[in-house]
């Protein structure tokens, strides 16, 4: 399919064979080669993505990833995703649209969103949204402030000149999202540190002690149920299927810290709220370039082990324990671990604007917004 310019022309290739899928993974190293910003995600893991045989989350998404290439050169990719059990229990009909990267041409990004709209249109879909991944849990939201500071590895990273090229194909503005840094301080607030005494004496309410992944492990499936209900009241939230769960607590049990994964129970030794937070990983994976071989491992198992940045990844509690104080705890137990651990940052992954008991986690601490992101829909006609 192609797209004629004013002096060249624009073709929109398919992917349908993993030749053309490597272009596509690979597209993003070419447009950010040079980039202090940017941090590479590993090929591997990317390609992986899209496989039914690793992904669960295809068994219910109808995917088509594109290519553009002027004059055979590829300029820029997209990927259109129909979630159709997102769809089904929401009761709508939105195209997804996400791994969104163009050169600043454009006529590239019009004919990226052309074949957007023409294949949702086929579809039978109503309006499009993204940047956005296959669910809740993959990366989400186009960079609009905070172009020169380093990105999260669970975060997307783009120009500038995204965002005015998005506005003149007519999508507009949808959800804003944040990005927080704190400093940690040398040590926990003695208000924190209080007020948490008194919220555990009161409800009888435990830390358990976390020394090693396996005992981490056995934490999961609560950790996504009350995920899956901490979450429920925010717009588009779908909870995710045992599959999922599966397939994303081994993604992210790789750089998880022990250190870093603090858990409340009640008294009869239920999970009633979770944080976590990882090592921050973006410095050793531009090292890596994408490769685990010959020396991307050394990296990244250097940074596992001694950093003194971390992401805070997840925070949950349960609906009805919401508003009594029980962050506190979380961040009594987790803020000594920084401390010990020789922390000196902390970084939010993004926050949606109008989760504001997440964003009321940190007025206790110095802290600066250092990110701001958006998605952008618009209506298919």
């Amino acid at each position: 399919m192609k797209k004629q310019g004013n002096e060249t022309m624009i073709e929109i290739t398919e992917v349908n064979d993993k030749d053309t899928l490597k272009a596509f993974v690979l597209f993003p190293f070419e447009l950010y080669k040079g980039s202090r910003y940017w941090v590479p995600p590993l090929i591997a893991d990317e390609m992986k993505t899209f496989d039914p045989a690793h992904n669960p989350t295809l068994e219910f998404c109808q995917v088509q990833l594109v290519v553009a290439r002027k004059q055979g050169r590829v300029v820029g990719r997209l990927a259109l995703i129909v979630n159709r059990r997102e769809n089904e229990l929401l009761g709508q009909r939105k195209l997804r649209f996400g791994w969104l990267d163009f050169e600043d041409d454009p006529e590239i990004t019009r004919a990226l969103f052309d074949y957007a709209t023409r294949w949702g249109r086929e579809h039978d879909m109503e309006y499009m949204e993204g940047p956005v991944g296959f669910c809740n849990l993959d990366k989400a939201a186009l960079l609009t402030e905070g172009f020169e500071e380093l990105s999260n590895t669970t975060a997307l990273y783009n120009y500038p000149y995204y965002e005015r090229h998005l506005l003149a194909c007519g999508l507009e503005h949808c959800t804003k999202w944040v990005e927080k840094e704190m400093i940690v301080p040398e040590q926990v607030p003695e208000k924190i540190r209080r007020f948490s005494t008194i919220i555990k004496e009161r409800n009888e309410l435990s830390v358990p002690d976390l020394r090693s992944k396996r005992a981490i492990r056995r934490y999961i499936p609560q950790v996504f149920d009350i995920l899956n209900q901490t979450y429920c009241t925010l717009e588009n939230f779908v909870p995710l299927t045992p599959g999922q769960q599966e397939f994303y607590a081994a993604k992210f049990m790789d750089v998880i810290h022990p250190d870093y994964v603090s858990c409340v129970e009640d008294k009869d030794g239920n999970m009633i709220a979770f944080g976590v937070a990882i090592p921050y990983m973006g410095s050793a994976l531009q090292k890596a370039g994408g490769h685990l071989l010959p020396f991307g491992w050394y990296h990244i198992l250097k940074a596992l082990r001694s950093n003194d940045r971390v992401e805070l990844l997840l925070i949950g509690v349960l609906p009805k324990w919401q508003r009594k104080g029980v962050t506190a705890l979380i961040f009594d137990e987790i803020m000594q671990k920084f401390i010990d651990n020789h922390v000196v940052y902390v970084e939010t992954n993004p926050e949606q604007e109008q989760n504001t008991s997440v964003q009321a986690f940190w007025k206790e601490y110095k802290n600066r917004l250092h990110k701001v992101r958006w998605t952008f829909h618009k209506r298919i006609e």
